[in-house]
């Protein structure tokens, strides 16, 4: 095979394979980004678990209506019982793990 046309299907190969690398990583990096409307963290709280309130209040989360990333508004309501023993409602973006 003559050499001109040996490098120009070397250099069409190479071609090739760095559009598909780059095809790859662009589609591999926006899948690294897929999340909901409020980001790809949903801080889905489980019941049982151990929160902060914004006093400095230590409570049990009771219940959080978040049932999977696309439910996680965080202005929604979770009821938290307080070691006081009282149940109280507060917006998810106040409460701390």
């Amino acid at each position: 095979m003559p050499r001109p046309i040996r490098w120009l299907l070397l250099s069409v190969g190479a071609l090739l394979f760095i559009a598909l690398a780059g095809v790859a990583a662009i589609s591999w990096r926006s899948h690294c980004h897929e999340g909901t409307y409020y980001g790809p963290h949903t801080n889905i709280l489980h019941v049982g678990e151990r929160i902060v309130t914004p006093q400095s209040t230590h409570g049990v989360v009771q219940s959080d209506p978040a049932w999977d990333e696309d439910s996680c508004d965080p202005d929604r309501p979770i009821s938290v019982r307080l070691d006081s023993g009282e149940v109280i409602s507060l917006p998810r973006h106040n409460l701390h793990r």
